[in-house]
């Protein structure tokens, strides 16, 4: 797929969690190097072994990295701004998971390895972002061990939307939150290590009882004190 004007790529780099310290000279470096493309919710954006040639910073939509090992358990979610892959950059090898779209369009910019690889020697500010950029993926693996320990089905689900609220959330003027989240019920079931039907008793409960709502775009949750309390729950 052809790029898009690299100006627009320095934008996205300097606006992602990683990279917004870079200076200019930075952000034009790497994005010389930069391809922007575009997935459909399923679509495959890397297969688990594959050489790992570049790394991902999402623009807009989500992103799952399902381990090939356990199943298709989805290990991790990322979102706009947000980047992926960095481990098997620095580290070499190939991809430890299949990452694939998890929403309806995902839009991506694909940074390449050789440049990376090269910034971190050459620009210690960057060097330092992509140290914290792993610190931030081994507290991502923590909060999903804190998710799956949580206890019960219901309350492991209530720490998963938890979770999505704090990363992903939009508080609205009554108290209620919009997660632009899109999952399925299969993969909300992946996500706590649960039945699928568990997961849609659960959730269907929680709709009647006025907890959550489920738009075409993701989910209301109108009481985040009354999820937080589920999930503390003994």
């Amino acid at each position: 797929m052809a790029d898009r004007p690299c100006v627009r790529i320095e934008v996205a780099l300097r606006a992602s969690r990683l990279l917004s310290g870079m200076d200019e000279a930075m952000a034009a470096t790497l994005a010389a190097s930069c391809v922007r493309r575009h997935f459909a919710r399923g679509e495959r954006i890397w297969t688990a072994g594959d050489d790992a040639g570049w790394m991902a910073l999402i623009t807009s939509g989500l992103v799952k990295i399902v381990q090939a090992d356990t199943h298709g358990a989805i290990v991790a979610i990322f979102g706009p701004h947000e980047t992926f892959g960095e481990l098997a950059v620095v580290g070499g090898g190939g991809y430890t998971g299949d990452a694939i779209a998890a929403t309806r369009d995902v839009e991506i910019v694909c940074i390449d390895s050789v440049a990376v690889r090269a910034a971190i020697e050459s620009q210690p500010a960057f060097a330092r972002a992509m140290n914290r950029a792993l610190v931030v993926h081994g507290r991502a693996l923590q909060q999903k061990i804190w998710i799956m320990s949580a206890g019960c089905v219901e309350r492991r689900l209530a720490a998963l939307l938890e979770h999505l609220v704090d990363r992903f959330g939009d508080e609205l003027d009554d108290g209620s939150c919009v997660v632009p989240v899109v999952l399925a019920r299969a993969e909300l079931a992946s996500l706590v290590g649960a039945t699928i039907e568990t997961t849609i008793r659960t959730m269907s409960r929680w709709q009647k009882e006025g907890l959550v709502s489920t738009l075409h775009e993701g989910v209301v949750v109108h009481s985040p004190a009354r999820l937080e309390a589920l999930r503390a729950a003994q």
